[in-house]
């Protein structure tokens, strides 16, 4: 009888050092998760860096939003730098052939987000193009 606690020992010696390194290397193994491919519509929109146009009136950026079935948003932004007394017309903006209503920046509306949706049109869909000018007849006193 006194060889059973022996060969008990011993295995409780042995399978330690299994137990031990299971639970100590869990924690050191990095965590791996995999992800299905997604090929569903975006629930925000990817925004390109801000670009200043020349005399620095006022500055632009574009946007993009997959909304899944090959159809794309595509978004142009304007703001209006601070301190501007005068307004901005913004006319004639349109993106391929597709336009959109012109918008006119001024204090107290400094910015402006245009969109234009259309399943014909991928993520490279064109250039935005606009024609930019100061609206004299709108001149904004600043208080």
């Amino acid at each position: 009888m006194r060889l059973f606690p022996k060969i008990a020992d011993f295995a409780v010696l042995l399978l330690l050092p299994l137990t031990m390194s299971a639970t100590t290397s869990a924690a050191e193994r990095p965590h791996i998760r995999y992800y299905k491919s997604f090929k569903g519509p975006d629930h925000t929109i990817t925004w390109q860096a801000w670009k200043d146009v020349p005399g620095g009136a006022f500055r632009w950026r574009t946007g993009d939003r997959y909304l899944g079935g090959e159809r794309w948003e595509h978004y142009l932004c304007f703001e209006e730098h601070p301190g501007r007394a005068k307004a901005i017309e913004l006319s004639m903006i349109h993106l391929a052939s597709e336009s959109v209503e012109d918008v006119v920046l001024h204090p107290g509306l400094r910015y402006a987000i245009l969109k234009v949706t259309n399943h014909m049109m991928t993520a490279h869909k064109g250039v935005w193009e606009w024609t930019a000018r100061e609206d004299k007849r709108t001149e904004a006193r600043l208080d």
